[in-house]
């Protein structure tokens, strides 16, 4: 019985892992497209970030944008932990940062 019980929690400990694995995969792709996103938009368009997030795809709006006007970056951050930046420079727009 001991074995059948270490058995199932090996595999719930493992599909836990797994599930979390790949939640942060998501939120790291959801923060780095929004700070790209938003940086092109304010810096390169010139829009407001208000009017940007306007056209967010569904889902989106869970992901969190700061501007640094001074610096002219972008910072998404999804789930409130997981952060990515983008910056714009006028000889290549806004990249993201690694």
């Amino acid at each position: 019985m001991r074995f059948i019980i270490a058995i199932v929690a090996a595999v719930l400990t493992s599909a836990a892992a797994y599930g979390i694995w790949q939640i942060s995969i998501a939120a790291d792709v959801g923060a780095a497209a929004m700070a790209k996103v938003a940086c092109s938009c304010v810096f390169v368009d010139q829009r407001t970030l208000e009017s940007c997030r306007a056209d967010d795809p569904p889902g989106f709006e869970q992901v969190s944008v700061t501007l640094d006007m001074k610096a002219r970056t972008a910072t998404g951050t999804a789930a409130g932990v997981v952060s990515r930046r983008a910056t714009y420079s006028e000889a290549y727009g806004c990249t993201l940062e690694p």
